[in-house]
This record gives C-alpha cells, sequence and structure tokens, in this order.
C-alpha cells in the first residue's frame, strides 16, 4: 500500500472510536484549548473582519471552517506540536466543530475520533516536510498542511471508504502551497489564507465523495508519514501554550519570570537579561525593537519577557490593539540581549529551550527551561485549562458561559450528544 493509503486506513479505523482514557481527556483539553483561542480571536480587529468575509460565502460550512481556523490560529495562543512545527488545532478543532455544527458528528466519541484523526494526519504531513528546517526556508508548515489535515477530518465525518479517503488526501496535497503571507501588516490576509487551506481540504472530501480523486500511487512521501502509524500517536506530543506568544520565546519568558520570582527582583533594578536560545528559535523572536502592531508584540521575545515582569497580567491580552508601552517597559527591552546557544541546539527540535541570565545589584542569576509549562513533556491539566479559558473565553462569553463549557466537555462521555459549542459564535 501507498502512504496515503496506510494513513487513509487509519483515518477510518474503529480503533479510533476507543482511545485510552488518557488520550481520550487530551483530545477534550485540546477542543476547549481551540474554542477558547477561537473566541479571543474573533474580538480582534482580524477576526472581526474574518467573521464578515466567512459571512459572505455562499456555503455555510466553508464560512464556519474559515472563521474557525483563521480566528483561533491569528491569537497565538492555540497548541503546537514542536517536532513537525505545526499548530494543528487551529485547523483540526475548527473542521470538527463546524462538521458538527452541519450535523455531521453527533457524539462527543465521534467528534473526537474524527480529531484525532485530523491531527494525527496534518502532524505526520509536518513531520514528513521536516517542519523546523521548512520554516527556516520560507514554508509555513501548518498551511501545507492544513488541507490535508482538514481533509482528514472530513473523511471521517462523511464515513468514506479508505480508497475515497486515499483519494482525497491525494487531492489535498495539490491543494497546498505553505508560501505565507507577512503578518507584518496591522490586518494581515495570512489568517484568512490558512483558514482557505482548510476550506480546500474539506472539498477534497466532498470531492472524494461525488467520485473525484486524486492519485495516491505516485505520491511518495517516505517513511516518515507512517512511521509507527497506529502504534504511537504524535498527537500524543502537542504542547498547549499558556497565554499568547510565539512558542519559540516561551521558555526563556518562563525562565526569566521564575528568576524575578525567585529571588524577588524588582524589574526597575535589572542591569541586563541575556537570553541563550538555540539558533532557528532565537532566528524568529529576536524582535528589540518596540513593537507596533498586536502580532510583533507576541512574537518579540525581548516586548513578551519585560511584559511578563513589569504587567504579566497584559500577557492573555490577545487584542493588544495596541500593544502595551510604557517608560518602564521600553527600558527594561532595551537592556534584554538574544545569544545563540549552541549547547542547546542538541535538544531542537524535540524540545524548545532557553537560558536566561539576569543581573541585577551586582549579582547574576541564571534559568535554563527545557519544558515549559503546557509542554507536553510538562502539560496542563484541567485546572490549568480552566484559568485559561477563562481568560481567553470569559470576555467573550460571560464567565458563566465558559464554566460550563468546561464542566460539559471534562465530563462528557463518547456515547454523549456534543455540546453545541458553535452556538456560541
Amino acid at each position: 500500500m501507498s502512504a496515503l493509503t496506510k494513513l487513509a486506513a487509519l483515518v477510518q479505523s474503529r480503533d479510533l472510536e476507543n482511545p485510552p482514557p488518557a488520550r481520550l481527556d487530551r483530545l477534550k483539553l485540546h477542543i476547549v484549548d481551540a474554542l477558547g483561542a477561537r473566541l479571543a480571536g474573533a474580538r480582534t480587529d482580524e477576526g472581526a473582519a474574518i467573521a464578515r468575509l466567512s459571512a459572505s460565502m455562499i456555503d455555510g460550512l466553508d464560512g464556519a471552517v474559515l472563521a474557525g481556523c483563521a480566528q483561533t490560529r491569528c491569537t497565538e495562543v492555540d497548541d503546537i506540536h514542536l517536532a513537525s512545527c505545526t499548530t494543528p488545532g487551529s485547523v483540526v478543532v475548527s473542521t470538527v466543530l463546524a462538521l458538527a455544527a452541519a450535523g455531521n458528528l453527533r457524539l462527543v466519541g465521534d467528534v473526537c475520533a474524527a480529531a484525532l484523526a485530523g491531527f494525527e494526519s496534518l502532524i505526520r504531513f509536518g513531520v514528513a516536510i521536516d517542519g523546523p528546517t521548512a520554516i527556516g526556508k520560507g514554508v509555513w508548515p501548518t498551511h501545507a498542511a492544513a488541507a490535508f489535515g482538514s481533509a482528514a477530518v472530513a473523511c471521517r465525518a462523511y464515513g468514506l471508504s479508505v480508497d475515497q479517503t486515499a483519494g482525497a488526501l491525494a487531492t489535498a496535497l495539490a491543494l497546498g502551497s505553505g508560501a505565507p503571507v507577512s503578518a507584518a501588516l496591522p490586518s494581515s490576509s495570512r489568517w484568512m489564507t490558512l483558514g482557505l487551506a482548510a476550506v480546500n481540504g474539506v472539498t477534497a472530501a466532498k470531492a472524494a465523495r461525488e467520485g473525484l480523486f486524486g492519485t495516491a500511487d505516485h505520491v511518495t512521501l517516505g517513511t516518515r508519514l507512517t512511521s509507527s502509524l497506529g502504534r504511537r500517536f504524535l498527537f500524543d506530543d502537542i504542547g498547549i501554550k499558556p497565554y499568547p506568544t510565539a512558542r519559540q520565546g516561551l521558555a526563556a519568558i518562563e525562565a526569566a519570570r521564575r528568576i524575578a520570582d525567585a529571588w524577588r527582583i524588582d524589574p526597575s533594578g535589572i542591569d541586563e537579561i541575556v537570553v541563550h536560545l538555540p539558533e532557528p528559535q532565537r532566528a524568529i523572536v529576536d524582535r528589540p525593537e518596540v513593537p507596533a502592531t498586536r502580532f510583533a508584540s507576541l512574537v518579540s521575545v525581548q516586548y513578551q519577557i519585560a511584559l511578563a515582569l513589569i504587567a504579566p497580567d497584559r500577557l492573555f491580552d490577545v487584542r493588544r490593539t495596541p500593544p502595551f508601552v510604557d517608560d518602564g517597559l521600553s527600558a527594561l527591552m532595551s537592556k534584554i540581549r538574544l545569544r545563540r546557544a549552541r549547547d542547546l541546539d542538541r535538544h531542537y527540535p524535540r524540545a524548545w529551550p532557553a537560558r536566561v541570565e539576569i543581573g541585577a545589584g551586582g549579582r547574576r542569576y541564571s534559568r535554563l527551561v527545557l519544558q515549559p509549562r503546557g509542554d507536553a513533556r510538562n502539560p496542563f491539566g484541567w485546572d490549568d485549562m480552566s484559568r485559561k479559558f477563562l481568560a481567553l473565553a470569559g470576555p467573550a462569553i460571560g464567565e458563566a458561559s465558559a464554566v460550563r463549557i468546561l464542566d460539559e466537555m471534562r465530563h462528557a462521555a463518547t456515547t454523549a450528544d456534543m455540546p453545541a459549542l458553535w452556538d456560541l459564535r
């Protein structure tokens, strides 16, 4: 069998209907996590523009997939898989919830099985193209894999055969470019292009349902796509971000906060902060200038560290329009330097670590963080998710509704009807 046929067999496998309890719990966590990001993202300027665009689309399902995916990803607070350098929840969960709203997935077990099929397909594609290397060459791995992942979700939801699914996955491969639009503009179309890539995957599944297939036989993605397929789920390696930030800088932010908290360092008394990162991480988050846009504030590790030390509650401000800046924050940013840490390169991309040194009052303090809170090896539980979801979703839908969603999803059995999360859009 071709690699796509093997993957298609997993997508349609009945084994996905009964995952181990720990994996089922994580699936529900990731559904809640993506929903929180989507609700917060809808309140940004880009999210509002995307909502207007999606409302104008003739096909309501396409509009729901586009809006959900784009609004979730624009926040930089959605989940991430390090080894593939993909953010799968924005694509997979948005597609799952749109299909559930359309009546194609009714039970919690059906939703989780379709989500697991999508997560595994999207992540494996990111691994197959070596996402961490690809991003350094100008490829956006999540965009490249989006149609592939959403096609897997839709094929499962539509109950297609293995052959139809393989044909749809082959079609999806022809629809993903991976060429990113810059996010530097104040209101970029970048997130819209990701949403449209997810729509393309659903279209590929619809085409297969009507007898229109891509050819899987000539597609050679190598053994990386199917390595340990069915025996090991790469979904288990996804991490969750505690607040909006480029993941490349998360370990550094946490290390700086740990030092300041442990030694009760007043930010105004800091003389210098040196951040040591693997070069692929440094190249993305080393942005010493005071950010002028929302996205720039989320990517700059200098800004995020200064914000974490001076006004930590503002880390959860997804909108950041304009970014918070005062004299103290600007002064602290000017004292932060980034350096390549060759000794940490060996951990990348399995881990995205950081070592931070803070000089204050004639003393130097150092902290190494390999797996920050939320990493797959330092995972979130429901208490962590509750704090995050309330912070993100509470302003959008009210605390009572946010608490209800958390409770319903946490305790939902696979045989129960899926809670109507889409009614809150």
